[in-house]
């Protein structure tokens, strides 16, 4: 039944009286549409809030009000502009009323700010109670950089020393109430595989999208690490006895213990007993005791594990 409609209109449509009327209802409907464009109405925009005026040394803090719906009376086509093409209105801190670090502007003093800017519509009301804004020092501090990198190294390969964080703190700068509760800054989590040879990461700063108006000195950072080949050697130190009586002597077994030492393969020749001091202490022996515990207290730095293979002593006293 639709279908057949739907052909009967299209038959109609075809004659050319009836494109001729249908011609005329277009350009009638536009004519009608173009006077009452003309006509005034008071109708609802918004307006684009810009601030200017503020000091230097100051920042608004917290989040001012950026746009604020009028009612405006006009004709239909300047509403119309207006609310496809939203307008600017400029806010000087000079037009506010100051008390104490608040500054405020009442919906009159509003209203004759829009008026004095945009003069061909007349603003009939403001949607707000009054327009406040809150100045604060625009802070400066520095803040420690936090890797957040997980690497990786190939088999026997590891890090000669620490990461190297270049730079290792930055300075932010913005509002006070926002710096303030700024301690630290992240790295983005990154994650390298297996690392054999020295390397020098970019990574980006983890920003947190809460974080709004603050200047950061960098946000990226370089992480540089040193790596190096690594094996193990085994290496016999003598035992000292510390808190030795001069009346006594002690004979202990073995005189020489076995270090199992963990270096970079470029610092192994440099490993000798001379680098290391082993002491038992003769004030743990008492009636029931039957050996001593041997105590590693001095080692190169170069190293990065020992580990004692003979964990005890047995000992002999004789009293001289």
């Amino acid at each position: 039944m639709a279908g057949k409609f739907l052909e009967y209109i299209k038959s109609v449509l075809k004659k050319p009286k009836a494109s001729i009327f249908l011609m005329f209802l277009v350009i009638s409907f536009f004519i009608w549409f173009l006077i009452s464009l003309s006509d005034t109405y008071t109708s609802h925009v918004s307006f684009k809030l810009n601030y200017s005026g503020i000091p230097e040394d100051k920042l608004i803090l917290g989040k001012p009000k950026t746009s604020l719906t009028t009612n405006i009376e006009t004709s239909g086509f300047k509403i119309l502009n207006y609310r496809i093409f939203r307008r600017d209105v400029f806010l000087n801190l000079t037009d506010f009323k100051k008390e104490g670090n608040k500054y405020y502007l009442l919906p009159d003093a509003i209203e004759e700010v829009i008026n004095i800017q945009h003069k061909s519509v007349n603003i009939r009301r403001v949607a707000v109670d009054s327009l406040i804004l809150k100045l604060g020092v625009n802070e400066k501090k520095y803040v420690k950089v936090i890797p957040k990198i997980h690497i990786s190294y190939a088999e026997d390969y590891q890090l000669r020393d620490s990461l190297k964080i270049t730079p290792d703190s930055i300075w932010v700068r913005g509002p006070e109430d926002v710096v303030k509760t700024i301690t630290a800054i992240e790295t983005e989590d990154m994650e390298y595989k297996n690392v054999r040879s020295d390397f020098n990461y970019t990574v980006p700063l983890n920003i947190p999208d809460s974080v709004e108006n603050i200047e950061f000195q960098t946000k990226k950072v370089s992480v540089e690490g040193v790596v190096e080949r690594y094996s193990e050697k085994i290496i016999l130190v003598p035992v000292q006895v510390e808190n030795l009586p001069e009346n006594i002597s002690l004979r202990i077994y073995p005189e020489k213990i076995k270090l199992l030492c963990k270096a970079p393969i470029s610092e192994l020749k440099r490993i000798n007993e001379n680098a290391f001091k082993v002491v038992c202490n003769y004030n743990e022996i008492s009636e029931e005791t039957t050996y001593l515990i041997p105590q590693l207290i001095e080692q190169p730095k170069f190293l990065s594990s020992v580990k004692i293979l003979d964990r005890k002593v047995e000992f002999l006293i004789k009293k001289q």
